[in-house]
């Protein structure tokens, strides 16, 4: 019997996939210069009176939606007060997520970043949104709502919702790089098709647990896709020289999904294979591109690992590559509330009180305009991870423990079946804010599930 990770962990994400694939050739008409146009007295006041990552601050509306300002977004929205806020604060944590990522290449011009947030299909077309997208990045040609993010957010299921934030943090790259990176400077940094559609979709596997990123995931349904496509993948020279009128022919041959995937499974190679063995090489070639510099020789460097990427694939590429990250996400998540209701004052007998509370919405946790407000979405996110992976994976050991000697709590997860053990720490400062979230790997045979189970002799 093979491992199986949730099926609605699975089914969530399905819609990004086919979105990618629907708006493949829209990318290509979107991918010009960001006009630097004036998009009137909303965004002037937004720009002078700026908000912070931790508030927004009204602005003018713009096409029907309230506008608000935060540290570096202009976001119109028609969803609840909660919900934009929500969005905000992921989309500010993402910002300085690939500002760190990117720090070599970023020269951020203080270009307003626009986000348009839709709770209904007809608005988001009326407003110049693809009819079969729920998301897209508009480079501003189009209309004279400028340059933007375009999402659909369905509230009140957090499964919907859940959905729809890889897409936002695939699009939001998109806009990053336009804005951020290439229309920078007096030089070319136009980064190559291939690798803004490789590095956008490798984003769509990050998720933000409250205070940090999981990274190094490659979500199920992707993974799958991956593995799959293996034998549709291009040699690494046509995909690293593609232009967007080849871009756009495997689009209407219904061929470029699997592209989209070899270039996700590219860069995941060259970040994380073999110890980050050719991360150095990647962060090259990235930056050479950002830079306007010759990349021949790091993308001649990248197209002769062609055999060792392509066996690597074959042998590594499958549904459960990476699946112990979803137990990660959920020891971080757990973590960031627990830090929260510890800093108030509220005990936990158990994990399994923990979870009790939780599922009560009864967490002791900050007020909305505190720096440590989490927004809702991440607590329901939690209950979800915690019971997607019990029902998939059968029952798993999930603790909170205080040490003897005193000081913070410690949520501990083991999973037996996988010889999976991990521990979630954190620190407070002396008014209670939170400092620091950590997860550790206390055990790990494979990040592969599989894997894991052979090394343990797990039997089914």
């Amino acid at each position: 019997m093979r491992t199986m990770l949730p099926r609605r962990l699975i089914l969530s994400a399905l819609l990004v996939a086919s979105v990618a694939l629907a708006g493949a050739a829209w990318h290509i008409a979107t991918r010009t210069r960001v006009e630097n146009q004036s998009y009137g007295s909303a965004l002037q006041q937004a720009m002078s009176t700026v908000g912070s990552e931790h508030s927004l601050r009204a602005v003018e509306p713009r096409a029907g939606l309230r506008g608000f300002a935060t540290k570096r977004y202009i976001i119109f929205s028609q969803l609840s007060d909660e919900t934009t806020l929500d969005v905000a604060r992921r989309l500010e944590a993402m910002y300085d997520y690939y500002a760190s990522r990117f720090a070599k290449v970023i020269y951020p011009i203080n270009f307003p970043k626009q986000v348009y947030l839709f709770n209904n299909r007809a608005d988001f077309v009326a407003a110049g949104g693809h009819r079969m997208m729920p998301g897209q990045w508009m480079s501003g040609h189009d209309s004279n709502l400028g340059a933007r993010v375009m999402m659909i957010f369905h509230e009140g299921n957090i499964v919907a919702f859940m959905s729809s934030c890889p897409l936002l943090y695939h699009e939001a790259f998109h806009q990053f790089v336009s804005v951020e990176i290439a229309q920078a400077g007096n030089v070319n940094r136009m980064w190559p098709l291939w690798l803004d559609e490789a590095y956008a979709t490798k984003f769509n596997n990050i998720t933000w647990t409250g205070d940090g990123w999981v990274d190094g995931n490659l979500r199920m349904e992707y993974a799958s896709s991956a593995a799959d496509g293996i034998k549709s993948f291009i040699p690494l020279r046509r995909l690293l020289n593609i232009t967007g009128a080849g871009w756009h022919r495997l689009t209407n041959q219904g061929s470029i999904w699997p592209v989209y995937m070899q270039g996700m499974s590219l860069v995941y190679f060259l970040n994380h294979t073999a110890d980050g063995k050719y991360r150095e090489l990647l962060s090259d070639y990235v930056e050479r591109v950002s830079t306007g510099q010759d990349t021949s020789a790091a993308a001649a460097k990248i197209i002769g690992l062609q055999a060792e990427f392509q066996d690597w694939a074959e042998q590594n590429m499958s549904p459960h590559i990476t699946a112990a990250k979803y137990y990660e996400i959920l020891t971080a998540m757990a973590t960031s509330q627990l830090a929260r209701a510890h800093a108030r004052g509220q005990w936990f007998a158990s994990g399994r009180e923990f979870l009790a509370k939780a599922k009560a919405n009864e967490l002791k946790k900050p007020a909305v305009d505190h720096a440590d407000w989490l927004p809702d979405s991440l607590r329901k996110e939690m209950l979800h991870y915690h019971e997607t992976l019990t029902e998939s994976n059968k029952p798993f050991e999930f603790n909170i423990s205080y040490p003897l000697a005193g000081g913070t709590p410690v949520v501990r997860v083991y999973q037996p079946r996988f010889g999976l053990e991990l521990e979630g720490t954190f620190e407070l400062d002396p008014t209670g804010k939170v400092l620091n979230v950590a997860v550790r790997y206390v055990r790990c045979p494979s990040l592969n599930l599989e894997e894991a189970k052979l090394a343990v002799g797990t039997i089914d």
